[in-house]
């Protein structure tokens, strides 16, 4: 059985410090393969593409961060396909969807069963970007999992094989991990999660 694994980035195109990344030619060859700095360039939305790239990348390595504790992230090496429907580090291929609106785009890769549950919010500026995302969390699992929000938390496990020495975000049910893979990001006023259900993997 293939357990499910997901990974999420959400990235804010709002933000005046990386509005022009697409012209820097040597960020883009740090982030993309040839051909993905080909599709930068000969874009419409050359922002929104280098973007969109990256989110992609990001939540791909989120997931093989899973598969392989300790793994840096090389963006060169997370290779997106000319739609934007998959994600393949080295031998480890990745289904992937992406999506946005005018402020943000978001991505979500991952293993096993396509059907995250998945949701992109702005923060209230009073809420940390940690807070705001766990909250989220525990409130799209409230939702699509039926449970109660009492005794629901998510939580990060000292685990020294990661390269910060916490394992990923997990939820937690009066304690008990729950049978879901969790991914959280946050950029600028943006927050977002996804949920893949391990009892859904074949």
């Amino acid at each position: 059985m293939i357990l499910a694994r997901v990974g999420n980035d959400v990235v804010d195109l709002k933000e005046p410090t990386t509005a022009e990344h697409y012209q820097r030619s040597r960020f883009v060859a740090r982030v993309c393969t040839a051909d993905e700095a080909a599709r930068v360039g000969s874009s419409d939305d050359p922002h929104r593409m280098l973007w969109s790239l990256f989110a992609a990348k990001e939540a791909g390595f989120k997931v093989v961060a899973k598969l392989a504790p300790g793994i840096a992230f090389s963006p060169r090496r997370f290779v997106v396909n000319a739609e934007f429907t998959s994600v393949v580090h080295d031998d480890v291929k990745l289904w992937l969807q992406v999506t946005g609106a005018d402020s943000w785009v978001h991505a979500v890769a991952g293993q096993g069963p396509e059907k995250p549950v998945w949701t992109v919010e702005r923060r209230a500026e009073t809420v940390g970007e940690s807070d705001a995302a766990r909250a989220l969390a525990c409130r799209v699992a409230v939702q699509h999992l039926q449970i109660n929000a009492q005794g629901l938390t998510v939580e990060r496990h000292a685990d020294q094989r990661f390269r910060d020495d916490l394992g990923p975000p997990c939820l937690l049910l009066d304690g008990q991990p729950l049978e879901v893979d969790l991914s959280l990001s946050h950029d600028g006023p943006w927050v977002a999660c996804a949920l893949l259900e391990q009892s859904s993997a074949p």
